[in-house]
């Protein structure tokens, strides 16, 4: 389990805008931990996230969903397609943190709508105790640190029982602070920085959306264990491009 795995140690994963069920399965056998499928700034509805979470387990590598806000609706949806767990954008104090948990969750931690008869449950044939019980053990709750409002209620949102961690969104984080886009201003780098340092002194799971193999390396050494290494997007139009360059330098 995913959630097993980034307790032990950093994870490497992708995340996926388009809605291709054979890029979720390539990243699997190309041995990404886990592929974040995105439903925020990505064109995916809910029958298509369904897709790619099969696709996801067929490849062997774990499906969570970036839901497009958080909002007890979408978070079910998602769930009950199978996802591993969610990542929840926006989430700027403790109430919004436990919103989340809530919503991720049955009862006795939170108050998800049942349904003993959908996917993750595999359609009625896992026994309805088992299932309220693995899926309580098991699913993660990532919520994600991409307004400067979030960083002022940073300790109150990781005291929140039941969010498993922190994912530093930076593209959002530097609008916020006015600065859109200059990851390199030393205020920005401070605040990434500080996020890190007290997610990880928290115990929880830091998280961090990549650029590249490299800074995923240099976050990896200060302790983020949830790597976020580009989107598939971004993999297909670089290779397009160093292609095409290719060939008309031919």
């Amino acid at each position: 389990m995913l959630k097993e795995k980034a307790s032990r140690g950093a994870v490497n994963g992708m995340m996926v805008l388009t809605d291709s069920p054979a890029a979720v399965e390539m990243l699997g056998y190309a041995g990404f931990d886990y592929v974040i499928i995105d439903t925020e700034h990505g064109a995916n509805d809910i029958a298509e996230v369904e897709a790619m979470v099969r696709a996801a387990e067929v490849s062997g590598t774990a499906a969570l969903v970036r839901v497009t806000k958080n909002d007890p609706a979408y978070i079910l949806r998602a769930m009950d397609v199978g996802a591993r767990g969610i990542l929840v954008p926006q989430v700027n104090s403790a109430e919004d943190a436990a919103r989340a948990v809530r919503a991720v969750k049955y009862f006795p931690r939170g108050d998800r709508g049942l349904a003993g008869i959908v996917r993750a449950a595999r359609y009625g044939f896992q026994p309805l105790d088992k299932y309220i019980a693995e899926s309580n053990e098991t699913s993660l709750v990532i919520v994600q640190a991409e307004d400067i409002k979030a960083v002022g209620a940073l300790d109150e949102i990781l005291a929140v029982d039941g969010v498993d961690g922190v994912f530093v969104g930076p593209a959002d984080l530097s609008h916020s602070m006015a600065m859109p886009g200059r990851f390199d201003d030393p205020e920005f780098t401070r605040i990434v920085h500080a996020i890190v340092t007290r997610t990880v002194k928290s115990g929880k799971i830091a998280g961090m959306f990549c650029f590249d193999a490299e800074q995923a390396r240099y976050w990896r050494g200060l302790g983020v264990r949830l790597l976020c290494v580009g989107t598939d997007t971004t993999l297909f139009a670089g290779a397009a491009r160093a292609m095409a360059r290719e060939l008309k330098g031919n």
